[in-house]
């Protein structure tokens, strides 16, 4: 368990460069991760309460509201050597979740108790430091989001995410594993609009789609849709969801 622990713990800089003190005490405090812990997929959800952080070695946590109608907005992914200030704080404070927080299917993290948080918040200021410097940054985050959804055009979002993930892929193919529930919820709009758009897409020859995979066809096509206009706007489709 202590091998496993160091290599997701590494990931995050007050345990990598932090005191010895300070990482044996990490090590003290946290346990591995359980997947059957989560409730649809979810280590939490608006209204719940939660006494432990995840500290996340590989894999993601998708942070996210949702409305009564069903149509979510993403806050922000947490990944490798990140924290969820949203987490930190129903620990801290002992207060209830503002949001949601979905795990991804390849989630390997360790769980950070409550009594070990407050602990190392108050003992070592590297790690005090490390949790006021994510806030600032989540916070951030969230404010060029909320532009983003409010300022460019669906067309704009989806475009620009897709070529994103194509960049990040790994295969021989680009290729993006996301279903479009994941799609619509990563841009802020309704799944029936992304399933549209891709289609749309799809007949430009810009990409091929599968079950919960789309492969890049024309890297040039794909760009060419958020190109600005000779009319100095910018690419199809309108502002908002």
């Amino acid at each position: 368990m202590q091998d496993i622990a160091d290599r997701i713990l590494t990931q995050y800089p007050f345990y990598r460069d932090g005191s010895p003190a300070l990482r044996d005490g990490l090590l003290e405090h946290v346990r591995p991760f359980n997947p059957a812990t989560l409730r649809n997929g979810h280590l939490f959800r608006a209204g719940d309460r939660r006494d432990s952080i995840c500290l996340v070695g590989s894999g993601s946590i998708r942070v996210y509201v949702s409305g009564t109608s069903g149509r979510g907005v993403l806050l922000y992914n947490v990944r490798a050597g990140e924290i969820c200030p949203i987490n930190m704080r129903m620990v801290l404070a002992g207060t209830v979740a503002l949001a949601n927080a979905g795990a991804s299917a390849n989630l390997v993290a360790v769980v950070l108790n409550r009594s070990g948080v407050r602990d190392l918040s108050s003992r070592y200021s590297e790690f005090h430091q490390f949790v006021q410097q994510s806030v600032a940054d989540r916070f951030q985050e969230i404010i060029v989001r909320i532009s983003d959804i409010t300022t460019r055009s669906v067309d704009h979002r989806l475009v620009e995410l897709l070529l994103e993930e194509f960049d990040n892929s790994d295969s021989e193919r680009p290729t993006v594993e996301m279903t479009n529930d994941e799609l619509a919820l990563a841009i802020g709009s309704a799944r029936e609009v992304v399933n549209r758009k891709l289609h749309e897409f799809e007949r430009l020859g810009a990409l091929k789609l599968g079950r919960g995979r789309i492969w890049l066809e024309d890297n040039e096509a794909l760009r060419e849709l958020i190109k600005p206009k000779s009319s100095g706007l910018g690419g199809m489709g309108s502002v908002g969801p």
